[in-house]
């Protein structure tokens, strides 16, 4: 079963993650800093990390970067009551997988945890199709997660910016969706998918 770290400086909050986890089969660590957390992330191996923004002395973010700067690929679910847009762009953007607001039910943990794990054993090319079938769902924050996964497995390929190109574009971000188009066509010239929608904006124009 999978080895989870969980970080949150209130007890009661690690407590109640460790128990709902534990119950469910996961074998779990839980501690109150990410100074703890970064320790034990160089001498052991998590299979997911669940991370508090709000920490006493380095915080979330910051252990997302150091994690990043390091090339420690542990997929991290950030838990927090500070749950605005912009604190979830943050977390995403250094590295996050998912974020879960406070306060959560134990189902809704194991939800998350249960998705983030299920997400690690995919396939690249399983990812693009279950990706792809999302957005046609319009399920536009669920492939997110994917297509974000799918960048640090192949940062070379042109497919996940060609599918975050079709996320932006039906979010109204068309300026980053050509972007993300353009860098598809850059790192593969024939890639035809990014081709095809690259005309859709030359005929606006």
């Amino acid at each position: 079963m999978a080895k989870v770290l969980c970080v949150d400086d209130e007890r009661n909050v690690r407590n109640l993650m460790k128990k709902v986890l534990e119950d469910e089969g996961y074998e779990v660590v839980a501690v109150s800093s990410g100074e703890e957390a970064q320790e034990l992330l160089n001498k052991e191996r998590f299979n997911i990390l669940t991370l508090d923004l709000k920490l006493p002395g380095i915080s979330g973010i910051d252990l997302l970067r150091k994690l990043q700067e390091e090339g420690m690929e542990v997929p991290a679910i950030v838990i927090s009551a500070i749950a605005t847009p912009e604190a979830v762009v943050e977390a995403m953007k250094n590295g996050a997988v998912d974020f879960l607001s406070k306060p959560f039910s134990p189902e809704e943990l194991l939800e998350k945890v249960k998705g983030v794990l299920e997400m690690e054993k995919m396939t690249f090319n399983k990812m693009e199709r279950i990706a792809k079938n999302l957005i046609e769902k319009g399920k536009y924050d669920e492939s997110e997660k994917i297509v974000r996964k799918m960048f640090s497995l192949a940062p070379s390929s042109p497919i996940p910016h060609y599918l975050y190109s079709l996320i932006l574009s039906s979010r109204g971000n068309k300026e980053l969706a050509l972007r993300h188009l353009k860098a598809a066509l850059i790192l593969d010239e024939n890639y035809h998918l990014a081709r095809e929608e690259m005309k859709k904006y030359e005929e606006k124009d």
